[in-house]
């Protein structure tokens, strides 16, 4: 009877099985990306040399992989000891952030027009493109005729070359917001601030930041142009210096030290973006999964 009722008892669910393991991430995503950065810079400096070593370019031309660090190393240590290096790092980095701020409010200011105003896209965005095809290594002459050969024409040409990645992404933002989001909007009788403010700008503030982390490195580009070709102070006066002398591991120690300043303004943008966008996971900088 009991061996009876036992076996009409229902069976016990066997356990389950473990879920498979989850395949391992990608090689290239498991390894540090210190490691990789550094991996890079080795084989970069192994192709460098190779290639004067091999006699496929004269060093009088491209100078050392030795020769373009000793050089850095002197132009770092005038950096930080507060000399000329220093002085004419201080005016590029005021130029380039002046020009960036110029180059951030009046995209902002065009873009919203643009987007929001029948004369904005009808009027201004032609005009805009036509300024912006023009050449600008062009303008730079102008430029000093017009305002001297102090910091201002520098200024006015990174913000000139800046300005219109911001003003295409923040007019793009704001005209890419969800219909549906829109027709809410609209059904809750919202104002046409209230719907400016609260779903297009929102909408049109990663776009905004884009725009501005491309603007960080061109706010550079054009500060250092501008510097070249009009004279005065600054890094731009100093490549130029040392290319004339044929200095050319100067010039490569001061091109990198321009691209440590663009890289350091993109990653305070970046850094600004995540403070502003905190509900967005956005940004260069690398994150945790």
């Amino acid at each position: 009877m009991t061996q009876t009722a036992t076996a009409s008892r229902p069976a016990e669910a066997a356990p389950a099985k473990a879920p498979p393991a989850r395949a391992g991430r990608p090689l290239m995503e498991r390894i540090p990306t210190p490691v990789l950065l550094t991996t890079a810079l080795v084989l970069l400096v192994a192709v460098w040399q190779s290639v004067i070593s091999l006699g496929w370019v004269n060093e009088y031309v491209l100078p050392t992989p030795w020769d373009t660090a000793t050089a850095l190393w002197d132009v770092t240590a005038d950096l930080f000891t507060g000399g000329p290096v220093f002085d004419n790092f201080l005016i590029s980095a005021q130029e380039t952030l002046y020009g960036l701020l110029i180059a951030a409010v009046a995209g902002v200011v065009l873009g919203v027009l643009i987007a929001e105003t029948v004369i904005g896209r009808r009027v201004l965005q032609p005009l805009m493109i036509a300024l912006y095809a023009a050449p600008k290594v062009a303008l730079a002459p102008l430029f000093v005729a017009w305002f001297g050969f102090d910091m201002a024409p520098k200024v006015v040409m990174a913000a000139v070359i800046a300005f219109f990645p911001v003003m295409v992404d923040t007019a793009a933002g704001l005209a890419g917001i969800d219909e549906d989001e829109d027709k809410l909007f609209k059904s809750l009788r919202a104002s046409r601030w209230q719907r400016f403010f609260k779903l297009k700008l929102m909408n049109a503030l990663p776009f905004v930041f884009a725009g501005l982390k491309s603007a960080s490195v061109l706010a550079v580009i054009g500060a250092i142009v501008a510097e070249f070709l009009g004279g005065g102070e600054g890094l731009g006066v100093m490549v130029k210096t040392a290319s004339v002398g044929f200095a050319l591991d100067r010039v490569f120690a001061f091109v990198i030290l321009l691209s440590a300043m663009a890289f350091l303004v993109y990653l305070a943008v970046d850094v600004i973006e995540r403070k502003v966008i905190f509900w967005r996971q956005t940004g260069f900088l690398p994150t945790e999964s």
